[in-house]
């Protein structure tokens, strides 16, 4: 169960209600597959397809995951333990889950998405190619740091789309007697 669609690969929508443990009910609002990245106790991240998953929009900041429900699904995965630790194997043995105990609860360890540093020119062109006074860090509310404009950089599109073309001669000057005898091009 989990509020967070951005989960969801898919998901179709589907009202009801749930009892929760402390014997609240809240609504659903769908239900479908989901992924998470999963990090095993050797720090390896695996990919993990979770079906029938719900969507509850009101459960709160937190993910609920039924242990016990991932190894009963009959895909040959099984569950082990020890001392704080809670794992779940694949049918070959291979740990694709890991939990840690947390006060009184069992978290997944999740591998962190990463994605690579984008350079001013990447930047620059996904957003649209701004002005450099654009760009600047502090015109942006999230943590990211972005690159400064590099020394003597130019964007070869922004200094195409900027550049004016000058007005053709005057046809009245010169005239042609055959076709491609008189050419005029401008290659600003």
């Amino acid at each position: 169960m989990t509020n967070n669609l951005d989960f969801f690969i898919n998901v179709e929508t589907r009202k009801g209600t749930v009892r929760l443990g402390d014997d609240s009910v809240i609504e659903t609002g769908g239900r479908g597959t989901g992924v998470i990245l999963g990090k095993t106790s050797i720090c390896h991240v695996s990919s993990v397809y979770l079906e029938r998953v719900l969507w509850l929009p009101s459960l709160g900041s937190c993910s609920l995951l039924s242990w016990w429900a991932i190894v009963c699904i009959g895909k040959g995965f099984s569950l082990a333990s020890s001392g704080k630790n809670m794992y779940i194997f694949s049918e070959n043995k291979t740990e694709v889950i890991w939990g840690k105990l947390d006060r009184q609860d069992q978290v997944v360890q999740e591998g962190k998405e990463s994605a690579k540093k984008v350079t001013y020119q990447q930047w620059h062109e996904a957003l649209g190619h701004p002005s450099p006074e654009y760009i600047k860090s502090n015109n942006y509310c999230d943590d990211i740091k972005r690159e400064k404009v590099p020394k003597d950089w130019q964007c070869e599109t922004c200094i195409t789309c900027k550049s004016t073309k000058r007005k053709p001669t005057s046809i009245t000057a010169m005239r042609s007697d055959t076709i491609f005898e008189l050419i005029d091009y401008n290659i600003s």
